[in-house]
């Protein structure tokens, strides 16, 4: 039976983002989803509200494994949580919520995103998840720069769909 796992992973940025202070000045979060601990990720995206998204994987039954704190290049820290999700269900439903939460600005509607996700039906989410991950997989393997919003429009199109936008 395969583990589903995931963890965050902070890339600097290239240069310093006028919007945040802090940690976020210079470093951007991405969320990555593994079947198997060891190996490359299935899917990672740059991700926001990191605490909405690891409260939601406690709503799916997930727990925690282990926190590492990791050192940055400037000399701080950040707590690296992993991760483990019951099963494959819970996998897609933590990775279409969190690709949408990804593309909001606010968190004022989130709290309607969680119950959408909570609620949707298996063969839809199979769909929209086998999406963002082939899209991953063409667009990481073609070198394009733009892969990042390409995979984050099944976030967005989730949005549109049930008018959350």
């Amino acid at each position: 039976m395969a583990e589903y796992f995931f963890t965050f992973k902070a890339k600097k940025r290239r240069k310093p983002s006028e919007e945040y202070e802090g940690v976020l000045k210079n470093y951007r979060f991405y969320i990555e989803y593994y079947t198997q601990l060891n190996g490359e990720p299935k899917i990672s995206f740059p991700v926001r509200f990191i605490e909405t998204i690891l409260h939601f994987s406690k709503d799916l039954g997930g727990e925690v494994k282990e926190i590492r704190k990791v050192k940055l290049s400037n000399g701080s820290y950040y707590e690296k949580p992993t991760v483990v999700l019951p099963n494959e269900i819970a996998f897609r439903r933590h990775l279409l919520f969190s690709l949408t939460v990804s593309t909001y600005r606010k968190p004022g509607k989130l709290s309607t995103l969680r119950n959408l996700v909570l609620n949707l039906n298996a063969n839809f989410l199979n769909i929209l998840t086998n999406m963002a991950i082939e899209r991953y997989a063409e667009l990481k393997a073609s070198g394009s720069p733009a892969w990042v919003w390409y995979v984050l429009r099944v976030g967005r199109a989730v949005k549109t769909l049930y008018r959350m936008d």
